[in-house]
């Protein structure tokens, strides 16, 4: 939820990342039981500790003596399972583990040599429900060419036993707990041997967390500022928030620009990506504008921030993915710009005009298999205030806007749209404008996340929603009821995709949505200033009897629009 200027600096939690990657070196025998813990360099990590990685043997010899059992595998390390490198190695010893319980010896079309991309790979078949025989995956956490373990034991959903081999390294079991901040990114079923045990009900595939603000330039707070017109600054978010160190594959931020120097935009992306032609937000001089953002987290644990003017930012985290299958993030790519005719006519949309803008198939977005696409949508030179809807193409045009916009000025926000027919989305606008439009990420069919024809669920000024009609007071809450109403299910959501928009307010202020019943953050969703249409997504997770809070600092009226929400 996009922080406002009224929010006080806070110190970042959570734990510090790793200072350094140690290979391992010479192979130390160790007959020990799961309560001895290495102390020197650990495989592909860092230095570890006990509630990480407890190494319970080292070595092919030192294991069988020990009651570990290497399967074999010294007889046939010189042979290659599924074209991998012979040896010590991760991928082979994996691949041989899999061949020796009957797949055939084939690699997947879909693999490369490096564990990295086996999770991706097998996205529909990866998931963080352990079983015996499953394929414990790290991705690029530690290492560029990733890595991979045999899961040999599920002690609990929390506790795991695997066996592994190491490239430069030597053959180890260890035991993983969840709560060490190493855990794997995901586990990949091809061959299971024994039932999988399901992730803790608090652990789903999306985890929000208490709104964190981990950057504010103000009092130097992550990154110092204001940031340099044209700089380009590296952002740390894994080990922060509430994030683990490792195997965070996407983060959801809200992005502030606080008091811009002129008018510009701020782009962020994930680390070790090269800078789009694209923008998250787009700011005039002296204004404070915000938006959601959902950003790939580099293999360092972090992402960057881009502004093309002078301007003070601020990031709070909202919550983050894991580095597996129910979430594809990109760098942001173009896929629609009426300026220059991608994707449309060249041209300004006319009021009333209509776009049905083909969204699967492309660069980043498969054919099939998608259920929505998370687009940064922006209202580019517009000659009148108006908004923009977006809506799966073959439904019903939705009552609701996507995007509020003011005349002459360029407004960006985060759309999560559900794909209609021939893998496309319809986008029309109520006054004459520019669309631009970047893909930044997609849900695949079957994922956590459940896109809607946008549905209006809160409408001051007419009484939807409300107990009565009229303008919010101000500091008052509304308490919007969201589960059973315009597709979203009474029960099993644990959260919910706002648009939430602001008319007519009479002073400027701020507006904050979270959980019904719980503390208000410190951070809010959208800041504005009288008389100004204001609007932003929201992911907010609903109290137990289905109910979101809605606070607002000055008087104004309020809409809100489901974009979709998130299973259990």
């Amino acid at each position: 939820m996009p922080s406002a200027t009224h929010d006080q600096a806070r110190p970042a939690s959570g734990l510090p990342p790793l200072s350094s990657r140690r290979r391992p070196g010479r192979a130390v025998t160790v007959l020990v039981s799961a309560l001895v813990v290495l102390l020197a360099a650990v495989g592909l990590a860092g230095p570890a500790r006990s509630s990480e990685w407890t190494v319970l043997c080292t070595g092919y010899d030192a294991c069988a003596k020990a009651g570990y059992s290497n399967a074999g595998y010294p007889d046939h390390s010189t042979t290659s399972y599924w074209s991998q490198s012979t040896g010590h190695n991760c991928t082979n010893y994996v691949a041989y583990r899999l061949v020796t319980n009957g797949l055939p010896n084939k690699r997947p079309t879909q693999l490369s040599g490096n564990a990295y991309n086996w999770g991706s790979a097998f996205a529909t078949q990866t998931d963080d429900a352990p079983a015996v025989g499953s394929v414990a995956w790290w991705g690029t956490s530690f290492s560029s060419t990733g890595h991979i373990a045999y899961v040999e034991k599920v002690v609990s959903a929390n506790q795991i036993l695997v066996s592994e081999d190491n490239w430069g390294g030597d053959f180890r079991w260890r035991s993983i707990t969840r709560s060490g901040g190493l855990w794997p990114a995901g586990f990949i079923h091809l061959d299971d041997q024994g039932p999988k045990v399901a992730a803790p009900a608090d652990y789903p595939t999306y985890r929000p967390v208490t709104p964190t603000r981990i950057v504010d330039t103000r009092s130097s707070l992550g990154a110092s500022g204001p940031l340099a017109a044209g700089s380009d600054t590296s952002i740390l978010v894994g080990g922060r928030a509430g994030l683990p160190k490792t195997a965070v594959g996407a983060v959801v931020v809200n992005v502030t620009a606080v008091r811009p120097q002129a008018a510009g935009w701020l782009l962020t992306y994930p680390s070790g990506s090269s800078p789009a032609a694209s923008s998250t937000l787009n700011y005039d001089a002296g204004a404070t504008v915000a938006n959601q953002a959902v950003v790939g987290v580099g293999s360092d644990g972090r992402i960057r921030l881009k502004v093309s003017q002078r301007t003070d930012v601020l990031v709070d985290v909202v919550g983050w993915y894991p580095a597996f299958g129910n979430l594809s993030t990109t760098t942001p790519t173009r896929i629609l710009d009426t300026r220059s005719g991608l994707g449309a006519p060249t041209g300004r949309l006319v009021p009333g005009g209509r776009i049905d803008l083909a969204v699967t198939g492309s660069a980043v977005v498969p054919t099939s298999g998608v259920d929505s696409v998370l687009l940064n949508v922006t209202a580019a030179r517009p000659t009148k205030d108006g908004n923009l809807a977006v809506w799966p193409t073959g439904t019903t045009m939705p009552n609701s806007s996507s995007l509020n916009f003011s005349t002459g000025s360029s407004v960006s926000g985060l759309v999560v749209a559900k794909v209609g027919s021939n893998g496309r989305v319809s986008i029309r606008t109520s006054a004459a404008t520019d669309v631009v439009a970047d893909v930044v990420g997609w849900y695949p069919s079957g994922a956590d996340y459940d896109g809607l024809t946008p549905a209006r669920l809160l409408d001051t000024r007419n009484g939807t929603g409300a107990a009565s009609t009229g303008a919010l007071a101000a500091g008052s809450v509304q308490r919007l009821k969201v589960t059973g109403r315009g597709g979203v299910p009474s029960t099993g959501v644990k959260a919910v995709v706002l648009t939430v928009v602001v008319t007519g307010p009479q002073a400027p202020g701020y507006l904050t949505a979270y959980p019904s019943g719980t503390s208000r953050p410190t951070t809010s969703n959208i800041n504005y200033v009288a008389g100004q249409t204001m609007a932003n997504t929201a992911v907010v997770a609903p109290s137990a009897d289905g109910y979101v809070d809605l606070y607002v600092f000055a008087s104004t009226q309020v809409v809100a629009d489901v974009q979709g929400y998130l299973s259990r």
